[in-house]
C-alpha cells in the first residue's frame, strides 16, 4: 500500500496568537485504519504535519521548530476534506487523471499558509487550522532538510518511528491493521532497545522479516 491519496498537546507550551502563518510540510504519517467513534466508521487515514516558520518552542531546554497538525482520510471524494484542502493550497482543482490517484508525497516539504485561530473550550485554550491557502504569487519559502514519511506497510520508513510524536505513536497504535503489520515487529523491537539501553544493556535493533509480514 502506497501513499496515495489539532493540537500539539503539552499544556506548558504557549499557543499561537490566531492569525495567518507560513508554513511547510514536514511529515506524512501514517495512521493505518482507525475507527470513529463519532461517525461510526472505519477508514485509513494520516496525520500531516507542518512546521511553521518563525515559530519555535523550547522543549527541555531545547528550541524546535512550532509544528502544526491535521488529520485526513485517504479519499479525494468530491465532499471530502483532504480534497478541499489541497485544492485550496495548490490554488486549483484536481483533473481527472490526479483523481485517478495522487501521490500524497508530492506536497512532503512544499509551502503554503495556514489560518490558525485560537480557541477555548473547558477552560483551555487550543490552536487549530481553519484553513489553507497558497503562497501569495512570487513569495519564496526556505525548503525543510529533516522531512520523513511514515507509511505502516513500508518497511523502508519504520526508522522514522522515533521522529514521531509520541501522542501520534499511541494514535497509531490502536489502528485495527497495527498488531498484524510490519510496523508492530519493529516497534517492539525498538520498545525493547530503547528499554535496554536505560538499563545500561545491548540489545540490537533489527528489522523482522517474515513470511508472515502483508508484504
Amino acid at each position: 500500500m502506497s501513499m496515495i491519496a489539532s493540537d500539539n498537546g503539552g499544556a506548558s507550551i504557549p499557543k499561537l496568537e490566531g492569525g495567518v502563518y507560513t508554513a511547510i510540510s514536514s511529515a506524512i504519517v501514517d495512521l493505518g485504519i482507525q475507527k470513529s467513534e463519532k461517525f461510526g466508521k472505519v477508514q485509513r487515514r494520516f496525520m500531516l504535519i507542518w512546521n511553521i516558520q518563525g515559530e519555535e518552542v523550547e522543549v527541555n531546554g531545547e528550541k524546535l521548530p512550532r509544528t502544526m497538525s491535521k488529520e485526513y482520510g485517504f479519499s479525494l471524494n468530491e465532499k471530502s476534506i483532504l480534497r478541499k484542502d489541497l485544492q485550496a493550497w495548490r490554488g486549483k482543482a484536481f483533473s481527472d487523471e490526479e483523481l485517478k490517484g495522487f501521490d500524497l508525497l508530492t506536497i512532503l516539504n512544499k509551502a503554503c499558509q495556514l489560518q490558525i485561530i485560537l480557541e477555548e473550550r473547558n477552560s483551555k485554550q487550543y490552536n487549530n487550522i481553519a484553513g489553507i491557502m497558497s503562497l501569495p504569487k512570487g513569495m519564496i519559502a526556505t525548503k525543510l532538510d529533516n522531512t520523513y514519511y511514515l507509511d505502516i506497510t513500508n518497511m523502508e520508513t519504520f526508522n522514522n518511528w522515533s521522529k514521531v510524536p509520541t501522542w501520534i505513536q499511541a494514535k497509531i497504535k490502536k489502528a485495527e491493521n497495527y498488531e498484524e503489520s510490519g510496523l508492530r515487529q519493529y516497534v517492539d523491537q525498538y520498545e525493547k532497545q530503547i528499554k535496554a539501553n536505560e538499563e545500561g544493556q545491548d540489545h540490537e535493533l533489527e528489522i523482522v522479516e517474515s513470511d508472515d509480514l502483508p508484504f
